[in-house]
């Protein structure tokens, strides 16, 4: 692993691909790569850091992932990081056992 973490939009490119390529096949419905996002209409956002243009976007959204009659739709922001990292050693990971696998 590079230390520098080099080629990091390509790996990022692949996973939010796979991610939408896995909700299609799951059977979603509506799966889109890089929506677009409603305009803000006066709403004040927490952080500095949020994105405020008309142009924001996510990675991924899609219809039916929790059940196919379920129209609420989900949207997605794919982050790439290195978990061994000595700035991320005091957070906590967390692993969803979704059942048993065939």
């Amino acid at each position: 692993m590079c230390a520098r973490g080099g080629y990091v939009n390509l790996r990022y490119n692949q996973i939010r691909d796979l991610t939408a390529n896995l909700l299609v096949e799951a059977g979603c419905r509506d799966v889109v790569v890089e929506p677009h996002l409603l305009p803000l209409t006066g709403e004040t956002l927490k952080y500095q850091s949020a994105i405020k243009t008309d142009e924001t976007r996510l990675d991924v959204s899609a219809r039916g992932v929790w059940s196919k009659t379920n129209m609420s739709k989900l949207f997605l922001d794919v982050c790439i990081f290195n978990s061994r990292a000595p700035t991320n050693k005091c957070l906590c990971f967390y692993v969803f056992d979704l059942g048993p696998s065939s």
